[in-house]
C-alpha cells in the first residue's frame, strides 16, 4: 500500500468547549513508548490556551509495536528545489519511524537561554547600551542648559536693542549725531 493509504479508523471525541483551531504533530515527533498515533493542538478560545489531545492505541505491552509504526515521510528531500519548479513529481522518501524517533531526539533544536556561548558579547553590547544611555542623558542635560543660557542672552539683547533704540532717539533731539561728526571731523576721540 501507498504511505498515505494506510489509515486508522478512530472513535469520534467531542468537547463542550468552543475551539478556534487545530494543528497536527508531524509522525516523527509522536512517542512511540506510550503508543501515540497521533497529536493535534487545539486551539481554546475560552480558556485562551492550547490544549494538546493525544490519540494512543492500548495496548498491555510496552514493547514497540511495529503495526502501528511503518515507514513514514523521511527528513530527506525526495528531489531538488528545481525539479520542483520544473514540474515534476516525486513520492516522499520513506525511513523507518526508530530511525526518524532517534533523529529527533538527538537534535535537540534552539533553546533559548540567558547564558550560552555568546555571553561575553551579549553582556558587551548591554554595556554598550547603558553607555549610549547615559550619554544621550548629559546631551539632553547639556541641551537645556544651552536652552535657557539662549533665552536669558534673547532677553539681554531685547534690552541692549531697545535702550540703543532710546538713546539713538535722545541724541537725535539734542543734535547729538552733529556734534559728534564735528568732533570726528577736528580729530577729537568720542573716549576722551
Amino acid at each position: 500500500k501507498q504511505w498515505y493509504q494506510r489509515r486508522v479508523a478512530i472513535t469520534a471525541g467531542s468537547s463542550g468547549e468552543a475551539q478556534r483551531g487545530l494543528g497536527q504533530m508531524p509522525k516523527r515527533g509522536l512517542d512511540s513508548s506510550i503508543n501515540e498515533i497521533a497529536r493535534f493542538y487545539k486551539l481554546n478560545v475560552a480558556k485562551k490556551l492550547v490544549s494538546v489531545v493525544p490519540l494512543k492505541v492500548p495496548r498491555q505491552s510496552k514493547a514497540f509495536a511495529d503495526d502501528l509504526y511503518p515507514n513514514t515521510v523521511g527528513l530527506n528531500a525526495a528531489m531538488t528545489a528545481d525539479e520542483f519548479a520544473e514540474g515534476k513529481n516525486s513520492e516522499p522518501l520513506l525511513a523507518p519511524f526508530l530511525e526518524l524517533q532517534q533523529a529527533t531526539s538527538t537534535s535537540k533544536g534552539f533553546t533559548a537561554t540567558e547564558k550560552g556561548d555568546n555571553s561575553e558579547e551579549v553582556a558587551a553590547l548591554r554595556k554598550e547600551v547603558a553607555d549610549l544611555k547615559k550619554t544621550v542623558t548629559e546631551r539632553d542635560a547639556t541641551i537645556s542648559s544651552l536652552k535657557a543660557d539662549i533665552s536669558q542672552l534673547q532677553g539681554k539683547v531685547e534690552t541692549l536693542e531697545s535702550e540703543n533704540g532710546r538713546l539713538t532717539a535722545a541724541a537725535a533731539e539734542t543734535n547729538g549725531e552733529d556734534e559728534i561728526a564735528e568732533l570726528q571731523k577736528n580729530g577729537v576721540d568720542q573716549a576722551e
